[in-house]
């Protein structure tokens, strides 16, 4: 599949059914191209023939036929990895789950090799009960906690697990016989929400995430923002306390310190591992509660200053969040971000869902693998 493929089906993705003499127009290529194009796609069952209804009182003559993708042509798999966690899911070329799985480890044995076996293990399994044939699948996209390389093919640092260089595309693609993309977990959620989720119209949009640590991902005109390269943008190492509390990462005083899951069931005395609806038993503890949004706050308008976002979307912990905390976020963070941006600026929960780590993980590789016409 060509380059010019990519641009097609990108348009029919985010703008639905189009006209022949449209697509030529967006794409500037000539009628001819286009054609001999949209055939090679008709043929292989990615795109459709839709014949538009003539209106009433129209001239009389042959009627307008448009272009649809087919979301169900083809299937990607997206997977997760979380901290003791594997969230898997099989999507269509929108990015709509079909069928989801999860898997709980523990962490003690968290050695790469053994999580790679558990992740070929919960993809078999997902795959054999979606009843998918293997040749609709174009690949699997990984979320990995932590930066990755550009060519996205590695896990570079993942401080919750202290990897180093894990090299999750190779053993992946020998294992399950297809490619794999890898990208970092909340840059692949902050992407599937600006393609396909709440954030279509976002010029930049902010995802954050809290489970067992604190991320950020951020996609500006519908481009991930890649910081040297390797997508991480760092929200819960920002130094919100000289000399506070150590932090995982080694330095001190870090937002994490004070908003991770690990920080506030320490301190509201929780001791089951990824609770649920974790913020609102927050809220019963004044002082865990007011300290966590004081300091996210700060965090949240030094981030805005910076990246100048216009959307910021929550997941995780944060999408379960009581309505008392947006409504904190929303009154605070605006009396301290730039006069321009204060109007624009707007919060929202992500419209992700549950497994919306593992759709994340798909979209990145629907870029990566079919939209972007390169390689197929």
């Amino acid at each position: 599949m060509g380059i010019h493929h990519g641009a097609i089906l990108r348009i029919l993705r985010d703008d639905g059914p189009q006209s022949r003499a449209e697509l030529a127009r967006r794409t500037a290529l000539s009628p001819t191209a286009l054609t001999h194009l949209t055939a090679q796609l008709l043929k292989d069952g990615t795109v459709t023939e839709l014949t538009q209804a003539v209106a009433s009182g129209a001239p009389v003559g042959r009627p307008a036929v448009n272009v649809a993708l087919v979301p169900d042509a083809n299937a990607m798999v997206g997977v997760h990895l979380g901290a003791g966690t594997i969230h898997a899911t099989i999507t269509d070329l929108k990015a709509t789950p079909k069928v989801k799985a999860s898997l709980y480890f523990d962490t003690a044995s968290s050695e790469p090799t053994a999580v790679i076996r558990q992740v070929v293990k919960t993809v078999e399994g997902l795959i054999k009960k979606s009843g998918v044939d293997r040749s609709r699948l174009l690949g699997l996209g990984l979320g990995v906690p932590g930066p990755v390389d550009t060519e996205r093919r590695r896990n570079l640092l993942s401080i919750n697990y202290d990897w180093k260089d894990v090299p999750f595309a190779d053993e992946l693609e020998t294992m399950l016989s297809m490619p794999v993309v890898v990208e970092h977990n909340v840059s692949a959620m902050a992407l599937a929400e600006s393609r396909y989720g709440i954030g279509r119209n976002a010029t930049a949009l902010l995802y954050i995430y809290l489970r067992t640590g604190l991320g950020a991902g951020l996609v500006i005109n519908g481009r991930p923002f890649r910081p040297g390269g390797h997508g991480a943008v760092e929200l819960g190492h920002i130094q919100v306390v000289e000399h506070g509390e150590l932090c995982s990462c080694g330095s001190t005083g870090c937002l994490e310190t004070f908003l991770s899951e690990g920080a506030l069931t320490r301190a509201v005395n929780i001791d089951k591992p990824h609770p649920r609806q974790l913020l609102a038993v927050v809220e019963r503890h004044p002082d865990v509660w007011n300290a966590a949004l004081r300091h996210l706050t700060t965090a949240i308008a030094s981030a805005t200053n910076l990246l100048n976002p216009d959307l910021i979307v929550f997941g995780g912990h944060l999408a379960e969040a009581p309505e008392s905390f947006i409504d904190s976020i929303r009154k605070s963070v605006p009396p301290r971000v730039l006069p321009p941006m204060r109007d624009a600026l707007r919060f929202e929960r992500s419209s992700l869902g549950n497994g919306g780590g593992a759709i994340g993980g798909a979209a990145a590789a629907l870029d990566q693998l079919f939209y972007s016409g390169v390689s197929r």
